[in-house]
């Protein structure tokens, strides 16, 4: 017998033979007289028992790369993050099995724990990958085992916005210098970055794309290019605040434009949070776009007004989300001007103190009527 078999090693007063079949490890003591052939024909039968061959012959994760290959889903602008989804399904289900192996409550197990810790929207992106890699390669009304489990809430609105005192500090917080080299520092490009995004609402991907002739200083505006984020937006004007304009005019003399990392950014702003306001905060770079909807709202009282400063295409379901932290406070405001409104007067009872003769005897009748 050849020293080296695959699945097949000396143990004890025998040979322990093993076969991974869809990633499950099977395994079965043969005595010492026991053949190879006999082995090897035990490994083979435990392929078929347990539905190791299938009819395409490929394995999970040859069919994710399959079905990232397809033109329809090579040319969408966010495959990336379909493929990070997928890969997560690959860590869970296994890539060297066969797909159609896989069954309902697998991955049912794997949401139902994926919803302990995640989001549902986050739990829901991830479902949809993998039906749509079912739905692709087989087609619509094919067997699919995606179909028939729990599908998460796709988005829930909630108030993310954030003090506008405590950002502030956060930002300042952040470092204001950075080393080159050994001797020699610059601005922090981050602490630039979040300046302009705490003061205008923008996201780091608009501000990327925004370049110098796009800056109207006079007017204090900026022609934002279009955007794909979302449902996508087409170019609209931003106007700015007394400090975005200088918050601008400061990343500008740092000439940022295009040269920054909305990641570095992101890290760089969470750290500055942590040291403000605890380990365990909830704050993030986004908090910034949030806390600016929220503060819009509360000013304007109008939706759509928040809609345009944020650059989200009418009628987007995410402008109330950003409106949410100051629901309370538009609310309070209108009933107390309903109550305004609908107060009636008290009329006079009694006449004025001095009054004519002639107007003394109207309003004495006037009164009698209303009597």
């Amino acid at each position: 017998m050849p020293r080296r078999l695959k699945g097949i090693r000396r143990r004890r007063a025998g040979w322990r033979v093993t076969q991974r079949v869809c990633g499950i490890l099977y395994s079965l003591q043969f005595p010492l007289y026991a053949t190879v052939a006999q082995m090897r024909q035990w490994q083979e039968d435990q392929i078929d028992l347990h539905g190791g061959r299938h009819a395409d012959g490929g394995t999970f994760a040859a069919d994710i790369e399959t079905f990232l290959a397809k033109p329809e889903i090579a040319a969408q602008a966010y495959v990336g993050q379909t493929r990070r989804h997928l890969a997560r399904w690959k860590a869970e289900l296994g890539g060297d099995r066969p797909r159609h192996s896989i069954t309902r409550d697998e991955i049912e197990a794997v949401l139902q724990r994926w919803l302990k810790t995640y989001e549902e929207a986050t739990v829901y992106h991830r479902r949809t990958a993998l039906r749509s890699l079912w739905v692709t390669l087989d087609g619509p009304d094919a067997a699919n085992p995606v179909r028939g489990t729990t599908c998460p809430s796709a988005w829930t609105p909630r108030d993310q916005s954030v003090p506008f005192p405590i950002l502030a500090k956060i930002v300042a917080a952040m470092p204001t210098s950075r080393c080159v080299k050994k001797g020699v520092r610059r601005p922090s490009a981050a602490k630039l970055v979040a300046a302009v995004l705490l003061h205008t609402g923008w996201r780091g991907v608009d501000l990327l794309e925004v370049r110098g002739p796009h800056v109207n200083w006079q007017l204090g505006t900026v022609k934002m290019p279009a955007s794909e984020k979302g449902q996508g937006a087409h170019p609209w004007t931003a106007y700015l605040t007394p400090d975005g304009l200088k918050a601008l005019r400061a990343f500008d003399a740092a000439n940022l434009y295009g040269a920054f990392s909305e990641a570095a950014v992101s890290h760089s702003f969470k750290r500055a949070a942590r040291a403000v306001e605890g380990p365990d905060t909830s704050i993030h770079l986004y908090s910034l776009r949030h806390s600016v909807g929220a503060d819009l709202h509360r000013e304007t009282k109008d939706l759509a007004t928040v809609g345009r400063h944020l650059g989200h295409v009418p009628g987007s379901r995410a402008t109330a989300q950003y409106a949410l932290g100051a629901n309370a406070d538009v609310d309070r405001a209108a009933a107390a001007k309903l109550g305004a409104a609908r107060q009636v007067q008290d009329r006079p009872k009694r006449l004025p103190a001095k009054l004519p003769a002639v107007r003394k005897r109207r309003h004495q009748k006037a009164l009698r009527r209303r009597a």
